[in-house]
């Protein structure tokens, strides 16, 4: 195939695309970037590069077309948007497909042999859908994550804390973040652009406007969004899609610094604002509504994050079909907040159900494929099934080693998963090891003071309660617990989550020496911080409930651990795995108190729950079953 024939494509390409409403420019010359074409819509431009003729695919290809997106944007405003698409009728390998996902860079198959014209048609659909994915996404803060929570949460109880500590796996749409050094020239750049603009356009144009957002995005400042988002609505009003890409900018900021109930009214407000401008079923409502839902989800408030979620895919499934990335983003998000409720069945289903799709919409080695199979065999572990998890997850570190390397975080993340899987099957050998080594990576990787370094470390005084060195435990959190105080403050979410985890260890040592005190401080922070129905202040309640007991105080003791279990099955159901924990809590504390009839009652209640979700052989169900024939001995 020759060069002639890469022409007369490209020229039928102009023609096609042209039509839709794009603007072309075939071969442009833009100092040395020489692209084959470039195509833009809406302030969203595509470079096009043609391979036909090669035999296989060549990973230079796509760092090439990598470099001259980054370049090619540069020149552009910030605020607009770039992407790359390799045309190629070569055999590209399936791992070269994982490792472009890394790049703002598509690869479309192309093959002569079915006509042109097909695969112009084809070509066409992939650019509008990348269109319609920039401005539905790029303006407006991703937070599609997949997996549970990767600093884990404390359930208090008598047998080990089990999979807590899996670690999220997931993949957002691209946020914009850069790294230092890149972060440094585009904040210099941008100010520079900002200064230049405003003597010319004002102050108090759209473009002066959204270039100030963008400079807040990179400071991550909240004063800035805000100033900005103040000046926006008095000059271009509160319809200006502006107005709404930096009020969901503000609140995703918000969200990252825990301040949660205000992230959650602005995700609210946008929400309805992207409904009245776009329409329910626009790229931009759905994503809006989804991050609502996130935002209920963070809350605690999981019941109307399903119904949100449901609603999404259900409309994504309409308008996209089955087969499509968002429905697959759609569907783990779904599953994962149902993992939350205690439907671990139902949540198994639906990521099974992403899983197929998945592969057959990215490939098997597609970083989105992997974060869906991590999260089916969280699940897998969270249902008791630990042998399908722990085959699940070492497939997954296998792919993970092979096609990001051993340093990427994802790795790290499928090795953490892997470790407490293995610590969840009572195989502490292996798991304490694998966990170290977590976070010795982490901190040779990110270092000390990382968010993720923290949650290894977070991890491994976890997997020592689990293991039973409760000093080293203890001395672990309480670093924890110190260091996100200082690098987060006293109320941020993460730092309250430690406060749990340590007075989880502390009640684990049956050390009398930390007064109630310390767990009613706790309790009133979460409650001021998360409100009274979140998972996290229903664990510091359980906590104090515990530390009652070890003081002996059984009434008040009983009056909280009670509050405790009836709030958690009216927001999560009774087959929940924490409103069992409640169950066997309070049981047993009826049991201290002397009221060995009413702790064995609720005892039964646990057991026929836990044969209910995690069967009737797995280590806590067997676990319940004793507890309770001792106290029916007594």
């Amino acid at each position: 195939m020759t060069r002639q024939f890469e022409r007369q494509f490209l020229e039928e390409l102009s023609t096609v695309i042209g039509e839709r409403g794009w603007q072309v420019v075939l071969e442009p010359r833009l100092g040395d970037l020489r692209p084959d074409a470039l195509i833009a819509k809406d302030g969203f431009t595509l470079i096009i590069e043609t391979r036909f003729s090669e035999r296989e695919a060549r990973s230079s290809w796509v760092l090439d077309l990598a470099d001259q997106v980054l370049r090619f944007d540069r020149l552009l405003s910030p605020t607009a948007g770039t992407y790359g698409i390799l045309v190629t009728d070569a055999e590209v390998p399936r791992r070269l497909v994982a490792a472009s996902a890394r790049y703002p860079v598509a690869i479309h198959p192309c093959f002569p042999s079915q006509g042109i014209s097909a695969c112009i048609e084809s070509l066409c659909d992939t650019c509008e859908s990348l269109s319609r994915r920039h401005h539905g996404v790029s303006t407006v803060e991703q937070t599609e994550l997949f997996g549970d929570s990767n600093i884990s949460s404390n359930n208090m109880g008598s047998f080990p804390a089990g999979n807590l500590s899996i670690a999220a796996s997931g993949f957002s749409y691209q946020s914009g973040d850069v790294g230092t050094g890149s972060r440094i020239r585009s904040e210099n750049e941008i100010t520079l652009q900002i200064q230049k603009l405003t003597e010319v356009l004002g102050s108090h144009h759209p473009t002066v406007l959204s270039l100030r957002s963008e400079l807040a995005r990179i400071r991550k400042s909240e004063e800035m969004y805000r100033e900005v988002l103040h000046d926006q609505l008095s000059f271009l009003g509160p319809e200006s899609p502006d107005v709404l890409d930096t009020t969901t900018a503000l609140a995703a900021l918000l969200a990252q610094k825990g301040k949660l109930v205000e992230a959650f009214n602005l995700y609210k407000e946008a929400s309805l604002k992207a409904i009245e401008i776009y329409g329910p079923d626009s790229q931009k409502s759905l994503i809006l509504l989804n991050n609502l839902a996130s935002a209920y989800a963070s809350l605690g408030r999981t019941d109307v994050a399903i119904e949100i979620y449901e609603d999404v895919l259900e409309r994504r499934r309409s308008a996209l079909g089955v087969n499509h990335p968002d429905v697959v983003l759609s569907q783990n998000n779904l599953a994962n907040t149902l993992r939350e409720t205690g439907h671990t069945k139902r949540a198994i289903s639906i990521l099974r159900e992403a899983l197929d799709s998945s592969r057959r919409v990215h490939g098997s080695e597609h970083p989105a494929t992997l974060t869906v199979q991590n999260n089916l065999a969280s699940a897998y572990a969270e249902a008791g099934s630990i042998k399908k998890a722990i085959t699940l997850y070492e497939d997954l570190l296998s792919e993970r080693e092979r096609v990001l390397g051993e340093d990427h975080p994802e790795t790290l993340t499928a090795r953490n998963n892997l470790a407490f899987a293995y610590l969840e099957d009572g195989d502490i050998g292996r798991a304490l090891p694998l966990i170290e080594q977590t976070l010795s990576d982490r901190i040779r990787i990110l270092g000390e003071d990382h968010a993720e370094t923290l949650i290894s470390q977070n991890n491994l005084a976890n997997a020592y309660l689990a293991a039973g060195r409760i000093d080293s435990a203890i001395a672990l959190h309480e670093k924890v617990f110190e260091d996100r105080a200082r690098l987060f403050g006293p109320k941020h979410p993460v730092t309250l989550n430690s406060r749990n985890n340590l007075g989880h260890a502390y009640l684990m040592s049956g050390s009398p020496d930390h007064p109630t005190e310390l767990y009613r401080e706790t309790l009133e922070l979460c409650r001021e911080v998360l409100g009274p129905d979140h998972p996290d202040t229903l664990t510091a309640q359980g906590n104090l409930g515990l530390a009652l007991v070890v003081e002996g105080d059984f009434v008040q003791a009983i009056i909280i651990l009670r509050d405790t279990l009836e709030r958690r099955e009216s927001l999560m159901g009774p087959s929940h795995p924490d409103a069992i924990q409640s169950q066997i809590d309070l049981a047993l504390t009826y049991a201290q108190s002397g009221d060995y009839q009413e702790g064995a009652r609720l005892l039964g209640l646990a057991e026929e729950s836990s044969i209910r979700v995690f069967g009737l052989d797995h280590a806590k169900t067997e676990w319940v079953r004793q507890a309770r024939e001792r106290l029916l001995r007594m």
